[in-house]
């Protein structure tokens, strides 16, 4: 008769409880994985390597000679076209839950301006941020409309201008029972982080018709043109 192994004796039955306990706190204890965010206005976004502003397999969203935002290994980046650093400026993906999904971006000199959307369990909320590529700093954020939406509704951009000064406007649309129920046209106050004035308001606005020209911002309402300075 072939004989029994031994069995585990009462110290390595004691060593191995301890590190099971000890595994299980450092599980409970260990950090969330960071979330993809915006930087806010006066924070800096997280830098990775990116030489000559590429990474492999990347895909440009926006970009001019001075700057390219793109999406590579599921994130969103920013960077001047000189730099062998890039910007991660959000999510590139279709998962928003506790992250910031850049739904679009435009770019005029150093600066970008993006459409980012947040979720949570119950609800999506949309923002337009200004960050600066050449330091990765944000610069700007707001609504896209500044009234709080009701239960039942939600608020989202619809088109965003940038001039290469920083100067930022955008067309925010509330939504309500999958129709839009009012729409604004806003522009940034370039000497604060979080103010703008509204250029135009009401359910007339077109989504679809906001345009720059030079140092203006043009949109239609009601089918009439209508323009302002930036």
């Amino acid at each position: 008769m072939g004989m029994r192994p031994p069995g585990l004796t009462a110290h390595r039955r004691r060593a191995l409880l301890a590190g099971a306990v000890a595994l299980a706190a450092g599980l409970l204890l260990a950090p969330a994985a960071r979330a993809a965010t915006t930087p806010l206005p006066g924070e800096r976004a997280k830098r990775v390597a990116a030489p000559h502003c590429t990474m492999k397999n990347s895909l440009t969203i926006a970009a001019n000679r001075h700057v390219r935002v793109f999406r590579a290994r599921g994130e969103v980046f920013g960077c001047r076209r000189t730099a062998d650093r890039a910007y991660a400026i959000g999510l590139g993906g279709a998962e928003c839950q506790n992250n910031d999904l850049i739904d679009g971006a435009v770019v005029a000199g150093n600066f970008v301006a993006l459409n980012v959307r947040t979720c949570s369990l119950t609800n999506t909320e949309s923002s337009v941020r200004l960050v600066n590529l050449r330091d990765g700093r944000g610069r700007f954020a707001s609504r896209p409309v500044i009234a709080a939406a009701p239960a039942g509704a939600h608020d989202a951009i619809r088109g965003m201008v940038v001039t290469a000064e920083g100067r930022l406007a955008w067309l925010g649309v509330r939504i309500a029972g999958g129709a839009v129920v009012h729409a604004e046209v806003r522009r940034r106050l370039p000497d604060f982080s979080d103010q703008s004035v509204a250029l135009d308001s009401g359910a007339g606005i077109d989504p679809r018709s906001l345009r720059r020209r030079g140092s203006r911002v043009l949109w239609r309402n009601a089918g009439v043109a209508r323009s302002a300075p930036i």
